[in-house]
């Protein structure tokens, strides 16, 4: 029996028995990703020279997930996204059966960057002679200290190019850099690459700048100065923690829920339930982003094209980074590892790239000092956080998850990393003029502009409040006239809105409340059991909406949207936006008008925030946040964490 062969039987069997325990939810395991590359290799879906650029799960029908419970059996399928000649493919494998259910080719879109396509573009542009004679002429002969940086190009393609699998090759001079590789980009020169066909098919030259003098650094040993060693401030849990995880259910406190990662998305929780484990009630069945667009405003022919799509061009969950214990999370924290699917199908193991962690807040959970009969009631605040680190180029993310003792859920997007910089001429600003070359950004070092931009993220919040029979409500807020004479002439009501079709929200977000109510289920005073979402930033994009890199993006001219349930719904710009020139996504299905009233419904929250550098952010940018929440309205019959008890004495 031929190893592939082995392979197909041990998915069979893997289908048929599933290992104790195990989560209907759970990622795709080491075997079954082995199994599912036989499968494809059987089938001639896989030859030689393919690539796999993703490998998931491909989740079971919602109603079946939610009926499961621990030991009830249940299918496993995967969905692959395939490449091969810079031809891009989709398989579906029902992994239980054994076989490739389906197999489409995917026409007119590529699918995401793949990590051997990034590192060969830099060395087929380095073997390229007119590349290497526009380095000449800026005495650079030796590229062993050379780094080049493959990026997406976009949606705009030049006809002549079109159909072809594209990277736009930047680099820079590393040489004394240690730990930065953004200080000294070797500007004006932008090679065009194909990457399938491993050859230059254009080279941008515009003319030589001198590199920046100064070597840009953020390394211990050289910086400018250390300050005295503070003494230890610790989140430490001298007992344990309290979290418990079994099958990638986590439980804390009230709460529980399932967590993955996913190469594309990144952390995915599912069935996320608040309450006594007897009854826990229905808050949402899946929280994830979605996609991130990072537009820059520079319209130089070499940074004009860069508006990367992060999650949908290179894949939060591929680039995950492992969390340090007593630095990116407490050292009492929770490691979780991943397993995910290299691009010849073998399974790679991810250490510590999720921390589920608790801390304590510093402030009440609630609290009252009663100074009439001199009596104090409070509870202390502690929550739970579920991070992980996608480190995409010059950025560091951090995506929490962050859970409250009254029912709260925060989701919060943090930006750390390096500045992406351009080489100018420029070595200072002059107060009086100006200078051209630094209308685009900040001068944060001589010669060296960091270019404004933005960030839009995409979270997808699949709520079921209470089941699956939900509303977006809107409480809008209007001022009512009362007299107009007198003490008191005006004051304001609530006026409540059901949201009944589908599409983006144009109210604006501070006139109006806005609430996920069940259909189905009341309070004890009455009212719909609902959760509210609480905005936090809510930039949207205000680029020209005929601008292609903005009609590729369309999701980010609003904050918030809501669209019905559809399980093949998950991207905000659609499934393939790598050199994708139409609207795709939100835009495209809410184009449908489709009815939300009492269904089983989706928010899609756009966080979205713009960058102008400062000084302080070079060499390396302080971590800034942003976010936005989910919390309960009328959803309990009283204050939920009034049975925390109080501090021990």
């Amino acid at each position: 029996m031929s190893w592939v062969s082995k392979l197909v039987v041990a998915a069979v069997a893997l289908g048929a028995a599933n290992a104790a325990g195990a989560h209907p939810l759970d990622a795709l395991s080491a075997p079954e990703i082995e199994a599912a590359v036989g499968l494809l290799r059987s089938a001639g879906h896989l030859p030689d020279g393919g690539k796999i650029v993703s490998l998931s799960l491909e989740e079971n029908d919602k109603a079946e997930v939610r009926a499961w419970t621990p030991g009830k059996p249940y299918a496993r399928r995967a969905f692959a996204v395939l490449l091969d000649k810079g031809k891009v493919g989709e398989a579906r494998l029902d992994l239980s059966a054994g076989k490739v259910t389906s197999f489409t080719p995917v026409l007119d879109r590529q699918a995401a960057v793949t990590i051997d396509e990034f590192l060969a573009a830099g060395e087929i542009v380095k073997a390229n002679a007119d590349w290497r004679a526009a380095m000449a002429k800026r005495g650079i002969t030796d590229f062993k200290n050379v780094e080049c940086f493959p990026l997406s190009v976009g949606p705009s393609v030049a006809p002549a190019f079109r159909g072809r699998r594209l990277l736009n090759v930047a680099c820079a001079e590393t040489s004394g850099t240690d730990n930065n590789w953004w200080g000294k980009p070797i500007e004006n020169v932008l090679a065009t690459v194909d990457a399938a066909n491993g050859e230059v098919l254009q080279l941008l030259d515009l003319g030589v700048l001198p590199l920046p003098a100064q070597t840009p650094s953020h390394k211990h040993e050289r910086s400018e100065r250390s300050r005295p060693q503070p003494k230890p401030v610790q989140i430490a849990a001298p007992q344990g923690n309290n979290i418990a995880v079994s099958d990638n259910v986590v439980r804390w406190d009230k709460w529980s829920f399932h967590v993955r990662l996913e190469p594309r998305l990144g952390a995915v929780l599912s069935l996320v339930r608040f309450g006594d484990a007897a009854a826990p009630r229905d808050i949402a069945y899946q929280l994830s982003a979605s996609e991130m667009f990072v537009p820059y405003m520079d319209p130089a022919p070499t940074w004009s094209f860069r508006a990367y799509m992060d999650i949908g061009e290179y894949g939060f969950g591929m680039l995950s980074t492992p969390l340090r214990p007593g630095v990116d999370c407490p050292a009492s924290g929770v490691l979780l590892d991943a397993t995910i699917a290299d691009l010849k199908g073998r399974p790679v193991g991810m250490k510590g790239v999720v921390c589920v962690f608790e801390r304590a807040t510093g402030d009440p959970v609630w609290r009252h000092d009663e100074v009439f009969n001199n009596t104090y009631e409070a509870r202390p605040g502690v929550e739970l956080v579920v991070r992980t680190a996608p480190v995409v180029g010059n950025y560091d993310y951090m995506l929490d998850y962050v859970f409250g003792r009254a029912g709260d859920i925060d989701v919060r997007l943090g930006a750390y990393g390096i500045d992406a910089t351009k080489g100018v001429a420029s070595q200072a600003i002059d107060a009086a003029t100006g200078a051209a070359d630094t209308a685009y950004g900040t001068l944060v070092a001589p010669r060296l502009l960091a270019v404004n931009h933005d960030h839009y993220m995409a979270f997808r919040l699949d709520l079921d409040v209470d089941g699956t029979a939900n509303r977006l409500v809107e409480d809008r807020i209007v001022p009512r006239r009362l007299s107009t004479e007198g003490a008191r002439r005006s004051l304001w009501q609530v006026e409540r809105r059901p949201v009944e079709t589908e599409g983006p929200i144009t109210t604006p977000l501070n006139a109006a409340q806005f609430r996920v109510e069940s259909a189905t289920r009341r309070n004890a005073m009455g009212y719909p059991t609902s959760y509210q979402l609480l905005p936090g930033h809510t930039a949207t994009s205000i680029l020209a909406p005929d601008d292609p890199i903005q009609a590729r993006a369309g999701f980010s001219a609003y904050t918030l949207w809501a669209t019905p349930f559809a399980a093949d719904e998950k991207y905000a710009a659609g499934n393939y936006p790598n050199q994708n020139p139409e609207p795709d996504g939100l835009p495209k299905w809410t184009q449908a008008k489709r009815g939300i009233d009492r269904q089983d419904l989706v928010l899609w929250y756009v966080v979205g925030f713009r960058h102008v550098p400062r000084a302080e952010d070079w060499p390396a940018m302080p971590g800034l946040w942003h976010g936005f929440r989910l919390r309960p309205f009328n959803f309990f019959d009283g204050n939920p964490a009034l049975d925390v008890p109080p501090v021990a004495p």
